[in-house]
């Protein structure tokens, strides 16, 4: 691996994140497409993740790259549980994804937790999303296929 293509990050903090998501360290590598022992070794800050799985890993937690390397950021690992009321009394919330929250019906069949709101609302499309835009994400990061 080039190491211009690697990044420090932060054992700990990825830990915190992947208990928090209530993954274990295999389900975690399983998503990113690494091992579990990889996983363990960027845990234990003996191996370094490309930008590209550190992009995956963020995505993956519902945290921000830059909260795993080790800074300070306000849209990080939130210890409060975060629910489809957090998103719908967010003023910054976008439509799509206020639209999709203020879908009770479909969000209590769905039971999404707190992680992938998170997940949810940490993106910043180019063109927004629509609620289904917001639900094909969704699926993809439970590890469905949209048909």
């Amino acid at each position: 691996m080039n190491e211009d293509n690697v990044v420090v990050l932060n054992g700990d903090r990825l830990k915190q994140a992947r208990s928090t998501a209530g993954l274990n360290q295999a389900e975690l590598g399983q998503r990113c497409g690494v091992s579990q022992s990889h996983i363990s070794g960027m845990e234990r800050s003996v191996r370094a993740p490309s930008i590209e799985l550190l992009d995956t890993l963020s995505q993956a937690l519902g945290v921000s790259a830059h909260w795993l390397m080790g800074g300070d950021s306000d849209d990080t690992l939130a210890t409060t549980e975060i629910g489809r009321e957090h998103i719908l009394a967010e003023r910054k919330t976008p439509v799509g994804l206020a639209s999709l929250a203020g879908d009770e019906c479909l969000c209590e069949h769905l039971h999404i937790r707190s992680i992938e709101w998170r997940a949810l609302r940490s993106l910043q499309p180019p063109n927004g999303l629509n609620k289904e835009g917001y639900l094909v994400v969704l699926l993809a990061l439970r590890g469905h296929r949209a048909t």
